[in-house]
């Protein structure tokens, strides 16, 4: 038990040191070539933070690097606290293939997320109210592609569900408006039949 609590300490303490040790520095001090991100005075490749602050030293941007490659990226709202606006997942093993985005209100909760299949391709969207699923939409790409839900505001209750193909509804549209009222319609092909 003792080797373990010391090798699961050993393992902190190494994780905790490459994340304070990370070099920090501003956007125009780092290039791209090929994908990749260098540092210019020593032209290899990056590991670290790059940010870009305004003149009053607000943090604007920032990206996180391993290697030469993307990992994260942070927008920041403007203000007088630190708080992230956006957060951009790469996928590491794709150098500038997006693979989760994130948005945030001021209150720090999220309120949107996007994600991205291995290429980049955007399959889904899911909106968010006080940590409850309130909208939930598949894609390939541009179109919707899949089942397109919503939810009441405590996201208990299905208010909507809609299959599409390629962009187009198909199937059984189904919607539950505010006072308890149910419809259905019927569409092919992303034409009403009944």
């Amino acid at each position: 038990m003792t080797k373990f609590r010391n090798l699961l300490i050993l393992l902190i303490l190494l994780t905790f040191n490459e994340l304070i040790s990370q070099e920090i520095i501003e956007m125009k001090e780092v290039y791209i070539e090929n994908n990749l991100v260098y540092k210019n005075t020593t032209d290899e490749l990056f590991t670290g933070i790059a940010q870009s602050k305004r003149k009053n030293g607000h943090l604007v941007y920032e990206e996180e690097y391993k290697n030469g490659i993307i990992l994260s990226s942070n927008l920041y709202y403007n203000g007088k606290e630190k708080r992230i606006s956006n957060k951009t997942i790469y996928n590491p093993n794709k150098p500038l293939v997006l693979s989760k985005e994130y948005k945030y209100n001021l209150e720090s909760e999220i309120f949107e997320t996007t994600t991205y299949n291995d290429d980049g391709v955007k399959i889904l969207v899911e909106q968010f109210k006080n940590g409850k699923l309130t909208y939930s939409c598949q894609y390939l790409g541009k179109k919707k592609h899949g089942l397109e839900l919503g939810y009441g505001e405590k996201g208990e209750k299905l208010t909507y569900r809609c299959e599409f193909i390629n962009g187009k509804k198909n199937g059984t549209e189904y919607c539950l408006n505010e006072k308890g009222i149910e419809t259905k319609k019927e569409y092919r092909n992303g034409k009403k039949i009944k």
